[in-house]
């Protein structure tokens, strides 16, 4: 049975190779030689194909391979740098580079090992470096995180993503901590631009949060918030006409006109509001052996970006008139994608918050997925989103309290109605339940995925696997409950706005 899949996939990836897909197809083949099938054909096939479309000839090119990290073609950069290793060993530039292809095809040992190398080469070269410290923090190995992080902080004392990731990654024990009184000198700096200071806010009301000085904490979040509120534009009436016309498109007997018959489909959602304790849910589940953690995919959004209309919001088609040929598009699009990361395991995990929005073109392409719903007691969700700084602009109404009302109210809206429809079919897990009786309801979450029971489900902390997310240094400890009821040391800045949550 298994080489028939491995047969499959290997048709697959000639097809790939042939329709002129070459990222795709290289990806399916980097799988296959790990899995141990047909490592010398495929490698020769890999060869063949670079040199075919000339990424790889007698002159090795430092140029070619950056172009191939910038345009995120990681395998072809992979066997680029493979091809040529003797030569670009010896570029400090070029390991770095290589090393950046292995961290996002997850080669985690490799990508260390490359890393390492480019840092003996050129130890004081702050990119490198700033590429390194925030790979370790998203592994979990936070000596090594705070290592690069202080070492950075020494040559860039300016550098404001730098001061909160390293405030991120390690334990203040004191208020007259030498890193914090160097933050708030610093935030007087004249030199300091916007981004730097927004950066440093955050990280001193986190500082102090943690050190229970809440009202010094309050007002650097305040400063941190109305910069950064300053600086993006939310658009409520946009998002709820969104959420309007997906529940209005997507009812349920369109739901069941528009459904594919398919029975074994691989995905498990993990959704809800952001930083209601969905990494934590992905942490556990990807723990298991059958399962894959994917983190935050971009794949649903993704095709909605590449297939919008031409004038005015420029909806999707597939949103504003689903058919069942979209539909079947959708799904292709997806599975492919999937079978990119992993085709082996049973499951994969699509951790994306916001697929919320999205449940009625999820049930409709994958109609035996599973959907595990996190919730979380709106007053701690609230507060742990107003204190946080999202990487990227998709969260723009987080800093503001009256635009973080306006989404929730969206969500929980959008949630009742497809609780509504698929009652039996979401998975509701609430975060406080985790915390308080970690075994059961860990249970209760592999029962609803048919997945046993695993003794690694325990030890969810140590795993390894990349983690992007605000919550990356967070689900590197064992369960604990000190963020329950968090939002009451901010009761006097943030209750008025709770009532106008519905």
């Amino acid at each position: 049975m298994e080489n028939n899949i491995e047969q499959n996939q290997l048709l697959s990836l000639k097809t790939l190779l042939k329709d002129d897909k070459i990222e795709k197809g290289l990806r399916l083949a980097d799988q296959l030689i790990k899995q141990k099938y047909k490592v010398r054909e495929i490698h020769l096939l890999i060869k063949k194909t670079l040199i075919k479309k000339k990424i790889i000839d007698k002159n090795p090119d430092l140029s070619k391979l950056e172009k191939l990290i910038n345009n995120k073609k990681f395998v072809c950069a992979k066997y680029l740098f493979s091809h040529n290793s003797k030569f670009f060993s010896k570029s400090a530039k070029a390991l770095f580079l290589a090393g950046t292809a292995f961290s996002e095809l997850n080669e985690i040992d490799e990508a260390k090992r490359l890393y390492d190398m480019a840092i003996k080469l050129d130890s004081t070269n702050i990119k490198i470096r700033k590429t390194v410290s925030t790979f370790y923090l998203s592994i979990g190995d936070l000596q090594k995180a705070i290592q690069e992080f202080n070492f950075i902080k020494n040559h860039n004392p300016l550098d404001g993503e730098n001061h909160r990731l390293l405030s991120r990654s390690k334990k203040y024990l004191k208020l007259d901590d030498p890193h914090i009184k160097e933050m708030e000198v610093l935030i007087s700096d004249p030199e300091l631009n916007k981004e730097q200071r927004i950066n440093i806010n955050f990280a001193l009301g986190n500082i102090f949060e943690n050190l229970k000085s809440y009202k010094k904490s309050a007002e650097y979040y305040e400063l941190a918030n109305n910069e950064q509120d300053s600086r993006l534009i939310y658009d409520s009436r946009k998002e709820e006409y969104i959420s309007e016309l997906i529940i209005k498109n997507f009812n349920l007997k369109k739901i069941r006109q528009l459904q594919l018959n398919r029975k074994n489909n691989r995905q498990l959602f993990i959704l809800g509001m952001p930083r209601s304790g969905t990494t934590l849910v992905e942490q556990i589940l990807s723990s298991h052996p059958d399962v894959f953690g994917g983190g935050e995919l971009p794949f649903i959004e993704n095709y909605l970006l590449s297939n919008r209309g031409s004038i005015g919001l420029r909806m999707p088609e597939i949103l504003i008139n689903p058919s069942q040929k979209a539909i079947e598009e959708f799904y292709n699009y997806y599975n492919e994608s999937l079978n990119l990361l992993d085709y082996k395991k049973k499951y994969i995990t699509d951790k994306m918050p916001g697929n919320f929005k999205w449940i009625g073109l999820i049930k409709s392409a994958f109609p035996n997925s599973k959907i595990i719903h996190v919730t979380r007691n709106i007053k701690d969700n609230f507060f742990s989103i107003y204190k946080s700084y999202f990487a990227n602009d998709t969260c723009t109404y987080a800093y503001n309290p009256k635009n973080i009302v306006n989404y929730f109210n969206i969500y929980l809206e959008t949630m009742r109605i497809w609780g509504k429809l698929f009652s039996d079919e979401i998975y509701e897990c609430k975060y406080e339940s985790l915390v308080d009786d970690y075994e059961s309801e860990s249970k209760n979450i592999l029962k609803f995925c048919n997945l046993d029971w695993n003794n690694n489900i325990k030890n969810y902390f140590n795993n390894k696997r990349k983690v992007l997310t605000v919550s990356s240094a967070q689900i590197r400890e064992k369960i604990y409950n000190r963020s329950i009821n968090s939002w009451v040391n901010y009761k006097d800045k943030l209750e008025p706005y709770f009532r106008d949550i519905k």
